[in-house]
């Protein structure tokens, strides 16, 4: 998360979007996040992620309730912020 934070369109040619989309996608293939965080990190929707990684052969089923309840908390805030 801290590198995500220094990414800003001054520091990556054509913007960081394509960046942090690639590094979200990363780290969920990791297990390191969750879909909804991954969303958040890549400044897209939940359904845009799953869409994206689903083409990408990477499976988004398999969470447990845990996992499911934050990416829920994270959607709900990433939607207050927004």
């Amino acid at each position: 998360e801290a590198i995500l934070m220094h990414l800003d369109s001054s520091d990556q040619p054509g913007g960081p979007d394509g960046l942090t989309l690639a590094l979200a996608v990363a780290l969920y293939k990791d297990g390191a996040m969750s879909l909804g965080r991954a969303a958040r990190v890549a400044s897209v929707s939940v359904s845009d992620m799953a869409s994206h990684l689903s083409r990408l052969g990477i499976p988004i089923a398999g969470t447990d309730a845990g996992e499911g309840q934050s990416d829920i908390d994270t959607l709900r805030e990433w939607l207050a912020s927004s």
